[in-house]
Parts: C-alpha cells; structure tokens; sequence
C-alpha cells in the first residue's frame, strides 16, 4: 500500500474524530472511537493474511467493541464509514417522519378525514451542462407529459457531477410541497443517499447565511459528526442538499454583498458528486449581474437546472363535480384562486361547498373558512377565546413580528410575547373554564403556542402556518388601524415582502377590503421600489395610474389593463409578460423596452407619433394579431441622428457577445449588456438581428436573459472555419 494511500484513510478516519493508534504499520492500520460510553476499535488490513488475533484481543479485553476489514478498494471503506454514521442510525428513519410531519401539517387545517394530494403542476425546465452548454429548454405540461417530481428525480440520478438545481415559483405555487416531495422519493437504504433538508425562515439572530447553514447541520446531526463530515459528504453527493425557502433571506433591504455572500456559499459546495436542490419566490436574484457572474466564473464545474413552477390550474385542485358547482352558481372563480382556500374547498362535502357558493357574497367564502379554522381551535383544544380574541392574539404577534421583521422564533420567545401583551384577555378566558377544567396561565400560553395559526419550523422555530394567513394579519392590522395606533412611523416598519403577503392574500377578500387596503398602500409614504406599486395597481384596481420609473415586470401573464391614460413608464421594461386584451397608448411610454414579450388580442391607441423607437422598443417579441408589426411599422422610416451606423449589424457580432472573456465558453447575457455593447446600433437593427437569431435557435431568452445554442456554437465554429 502506498503511503499516500495511507495518508488518505488516516485523513478519512480521522474526519470522522477517530484516533490513529500506536499499534498502526505499514500493513494493518488500527482506528478508535470514544463516543460517550461506546469504545471501538476499527482494523484495516491491507494485507489478508496478515495475523490481527494479538492485537485484536487487547483492545476487546480493554472494552472496545472490534471490527477487522480487509481493504478492497478505499471507496469501499468510504461507504462503510457512511452508512455507520449516518444511513444506519435514526437520521435515515427521520426522513419518512419528516415527510409524514409535513403532510400532517397540511391537514390540520382542513376537515377531518381529508387527504393530502402533491398538486402537478406545468412547468418550464432550461437545463445547462458542465460548460454552461444548453442541454433542455422546454415547457412541459403536467397533463400530456412527465411530472415535476420525476423530471428532477431523473436529473438526480442520471446527470454525473455535481449539479444545482433552482426550483422558481410564485408564493403559494407549490415551492415547499415540492421540497417535500422531493425529500420523499428518497430511500437511504435503496440509494445510500441521506437527504439534509432545511427550510429557512427569517429570524432576528440568523443573517449570514453561511453561518445559518453550518447551524442547521449542528441542528440537525448528532454531536459526533463534525461540520466537515457532511460538507464533505454533500460534495461527494451522498448527502444531498435540499433548501426550501432561500427567498427567506432576501428582502428589499438587503444589500449585494449578503446575497453574493449567499450565492458564493452554495456555489462553493457544487464541486464533486454534489446535488444542491433550493426553492425561492420568482425573484430577480437569479437573473441578476450577482448571480450571473457567481456562476460563470466559478472555478467549480457544475449542471445547473431551473424549473419554474407555473400557477397550479382550478382543474388541477378540483374535481368536475366541484367546478360544476362553481360556475352553475355563477361564483366568481377569481374569489377561490388560492391554494390555501382550494385545498379546504377539495374536502369539504359537496352539500357544504353548494351551500357556500350559493348564500355567500362579496369576500364572504373567506370568513367562513376562517370562522371553521377557529371554532375548530375551541373544539379541539377546549378554548375559550371567541374568534375575534383570537384574531386579536394573532395580530398582535404578526406586529411584533414586522418590527423585527422576523417570519419566525423560538417557542419561548413567542410564548413570552402571547403572555406578555394579552394578559387581560388571557385572564377573562380563564374565567370562562369550570373549576375542574381550568388551565393554568401557562398551560393556556402552551395551548395557544400549539395553534392552528402557528407552525413549527424544522429547526425548532415557531411562525405563521403559510403567507395566506400571515398576508391576512398584516392586511387586519392594516385596515383596522392597529399599525398606525402603535407605532408613529407605521409605514417605515413594513418590510416590502411582508406587504406584498398582504397585497396576495387580499386578492380573494371581499371588495371593500380589497379598497381600504389599496388606499392605505396608495395614500401614505411606504419606502417601496415602483415595481409593489405596479403590482397593487394591478391587482385591485386593474389599471395603472401613476408614473412609473424604473420599473421591471418580470414573467408573468397581465390581462385586459388599459395603458391609455392617467399613467407614463419611464426607463422601464417588461420581459417575458404575457399580455392578455391589452390596450397602449404609445405616447405614454418612454425609454421603455418589451423582451420577449407576448400580445394576445392587444391593439394600438394612437397611431401617430414623432417618438423614437427606443420610448417602445420590441426586441423578440411575437403577437397573435398585427399588433407587433404595427408597431414596428410606426419606426420604419425613422431614424436617429446620434447613432451612426458605421455598418450593419451582424448576427456573428451579436453572438460573439455570449462567450467569456476567452471567447470559447458560453456565457449568458442580460438584455441591458447586450444594448449597452450595441450602442452604436439603432434599437430596431439590434431587435431586427435578435428576432433572427431566436427563430433559428441559436438565442434563447429566459426573462431578460439571453442565452447561446449549442446550434450557434456549431455555426460560428462553421463559419470561422471556411
């Protein structure tokens, strides 16, 4: 046996806080391991016929417990000290109960007897190899074609090297569920593989990710097994990586330095066999410059694979009897298009359902659901708090949580804060109970920390059971006034996703509230970017009406808003929206630009203008009527007499932008780069080229991201070579 060889099982051995023993040679290498009581002694023999007996017994009769393995091969031994530390210990069972904790959690806010369901949803999968080479770009649709959890599960098993998969979706899409499911397909025993999942929450100690992530592995592995053991073992993919909720960490107020920070640290442990899996909100993050360069210039060779969860169908919720039910009482659909409301609305009985879309009105559908959730919770834990006591309980917490701008804590910290700030209500509930019933004050704060609102995180945390709920909190305490009653400077203690939680969750309240909220978000001075403001205008008024500067919408579907009046877009741009029955008034938009952008059924207000095409720039952008060449028929005998065409734009000019520096890697470019390198170009030359690249495949476009075909690749080598 060599001795670097032997140098490396020492290293091996020795990471797993074994000691090295004075009896070790050339030919037999002798390990132990004090772990509490349990002594062990481990004998590696690199040579079979090498007589062990003597120094066997002197380390049984000593209390150690032996174990002598002849070296095959080092992997062998690499996966011996695997399983014994991690597949055959309680940490492989652990995984099932997870999963069944999770499903468990579901249920218990739905009627007794109803079943938990993963929920199929379409999906878009752009896949890159080790070179950053596009692999797959496709759409899948979960009723014609193979499902999400498989697709990934196929990624896992058949891509060699390390890859980072990105799982994308709006809140409520199924980002978590999806986590589980994934978490779920896993066997130790089957595929000698042990999971590490960890779903992320924002609380006040945790803000470097780095050092949350090395705290989850001392969570959640016994006290032998070091931080570099399983750093070790994600590289080596045995411990897959799975992250739910990165989302979590990011907020309008942090900075780029915490989310390059975040991206290196993720992007350091892709090397090896390593297989890291993380969901997130669709954010801008992963389009970003940050992430751009995070992941081409790492010196780590790696796949990466994005899904992007697309929003869940009514069909796909809800049986045909149900749907029938729904539109024969003509019930606004708009009014259950949430997922929180659609899985109670799966399992109540069909009497149930027909009555509430019949008697209820306006918003209405809501409460009732929320009436069920908390006369359930007096039932179920012998409460004696009426519904609004309990809401009062709720909106408190969901202030406190704001001004520390936290999504969870620990059980103590809020069981303190329920103690604390409802001593009085607390104290007429104990009047209400019957001697021999009666809780003590602490026993009602257990019961009340054990709540149907509230969800314990895997590490031990305590938060809001889902965003539907806390959006509604937020939004209560909103239009109650309770935010502006506490604390002077209310709209300066709202972090921008809390109220976007808001903004989502009241899409499905009644008409009234849907108001009071917008009026509150609309009259008072939140430190908001333009994009929430786009977002509020949309969703409840369905018309923009205010000046809009620097705003980016980013890959979502926009129906019947009229672009017309009372509204301008300032150096703007929308990439890759689907825009349904809209209407524009081109004269209202300047320095603007649509990326790969979609017009149904959309027209043209004002057909006359002096502006330049860059007020209403269309790069790769296609309609199902006339509107996009319309459009482009408005310039055509425009031009701009600051740029000078030295000659015309060539497709090898635009490509030759998406390589590295070396001019032989691929590299993704943002729209913004690729203008910027094109200045001397006329917007419409660049859109004109661009649009003939896409339809040849040699461009892909995902949001404002461009990307290189190894077709384009094989045409520029083609063409060098003549």
């Amino acid at each position: 046996m060599t001795s670097n060889k032997i140098e490396y099982i020492d290293k091996l051995f020795l990471s797993y806080n074994y000691q090295l023993a004075k009896q070790s040679n050339q030919t037999v290498r002798v390990y132990t391991l004090r772990y509490g009581m349990y002594h062990a002694a481990e004998f590696i023999l690199f040579d079979k016929d090498y007589d062990i007996s003597k120094i066997k017994k002197e380390y049984s009769e000593l209390g150690f417990a032996t174990d002598v393995r002849v070296l095959k091969n080092i992997d062998e031994i690499e996966e011996y000290l695997f399983q014994g530390f991690f597949i055959k210990t309680p940490l492989g069972n652990e995984l099932k109960n997870r999963y069944k904790h999770f499903v468990n959690r579901q249920l218990q806010n739905l009627p007794e007897g109803s079943k938990y369901k993963y929920i199929n949803s379409s999906f878009d999968l752009l896949l890159q190899d080790e070179s950053k080479n596009i692999i797959e770009n496709k759409f899948y649709d979960s009723d014609l074609e193979i499902n999400l959890i498989d697709k990934i599960n196929s990624l896992l098993s058949n891509i060699n090297g390390a890859i980072f998969i990105i799982i994308e979706a709006p809140a409520g899409f199924g980002k978590t569920c999806t986590a589980n499911e994934i978490l779920n397909t896993f066997s130790p025993k089957e595929c000698k593989q042990l999971p590490f999942f960890t779903e992320l929450s924002r609380n006040r100690e945790a803000r470097v990710f780095k050092h949350i992530l090395l705290n989850e592995i001392d969570e959640q592995f016994p006290n032998g097994i070091k931080q570099n053991i399983v750093i070790e073992q994600i590289t080596k993919g045995r411990i897959p990586l799975i992250i739910d909720g990165f989302d979590e960490l990011i907020s309008k107020e942090s900075n780029k330095e915490e989310v390059e920070s975040m991206l290196t640290t993720i992007i350091e442990l892709l090397k090896g066999d390593a297989k890291i899996i993380i969901t997130s909100r669709k954010t801008a993050i992963f389009n970003s410059d940050e992430f751009l360069n995070s992941i081409y210039d790492s010196n780590n060779d790696f796949s990466l694979a994005r899904f992007e969860i697309k929003e869940p169908k009514i069909e796909n919720w809800l049986d045909n009897d149900r749907i029938e039910v729904i539109n024969n009482a003509k019930f606004p659909v708009a009014q259950v298009a949430n997922p929180v409301l659609l899985s109670y609305l799966r399992n109540i009985s069909i009497d149930v359902l027909k009555n509430y879309v019949n008697e209820t009105n306006d918003g209405a559908l809501i409460d009732k659901y929320l009436d069920y959730l908390l006369k359930r919770e007096q039932q179920r834990q012998n409460l004696k708090l009426d519904n609004e006591d309990q809401l009062r309980i709720f909106r408190k917490l969901v202030r406190f949580m704001t001004e520390y701008n936290i999504t969870a804590e620990s059980k103590d910290t809020i069981k303190d804060f329920i103690k604390d700030y409802n001593q009085k209500l607390l104290q007429n509930s104990l009047k209400q109970y019957i001697a021999e019933e009666k809780p003590s004050i602490e026993d009602l704060i257990e019961t009340l920390s054990n709540h149907v609102f509230l969800d314990r995180k895997p590490n031990g945390d305590v938060g809001i059971i889902n965003d539907f709920i806390f959006g509604y909190l937020i939004g209560e305490n909103l239009i109650l006034e309770k935010y502006q009653e506490h604390y002077e400077n209310f709209e300066k203690i709202i972090p921008q996703d809390f109220a976007t939680k808001a903004m989502e969750s009241f899409k499905i309240q009644s008409k009234r509230k849907k108001e009071n909220l917008w009026g509150i978000f609309n009259d008072e001075e939140f430190n908001y970017d333009i994009g929430f403001y786009f977002d509020l205008d949309y969703t409840f008024s369905k018309q923009p009406n205010r000046e809009y500067k620097n705003l980016f919408v980013l890959d979502r579907e926009l129906s019947d808003l009229n672009f017309i009046e009372n509204c301008s877009f300032k150096s703007s741009a929308f990439s890759s929206i689907i825009f349904n029955n809209c209407q524009f008034d081109i004269n209202l938009f300047f320095d603007t630009s649509f990326q790969n952008c979609s017009f149904y059924d959309c027209s043209i207000i004002n057909q006359k203008t002096n502006k330049p095409y860059s007020d209403f720039a269309l790069f790769t952008c296609t309609s199902n009527n006339d509107f996009v060449s319309n459009i482009l028929n408005l310039f055509e005998n425009q031009t701009d007499e600051k740029i000078k065409e030295k000659t015309s734009l060539s497709e090898k000019m635009v490509l030759n932008h998406f390589f590295q520096v070396d001019g032989i890697k691929p590299r993704a470019r943002k729209f913004s780069y690729i203008k910027k390198s094109l200045s001397e170009y006329h917007d419409k030359e660049i859109n004109k080229v661009i649009d003939s690249l896409k339809s040849k495949n040699y461009l892909h476009f995902k949001d404002d991201v461009g990307f290189i075909t190894k077709e384009a690749i094989h045409y520029l080598n083609h063409s060098e070579n003549k």
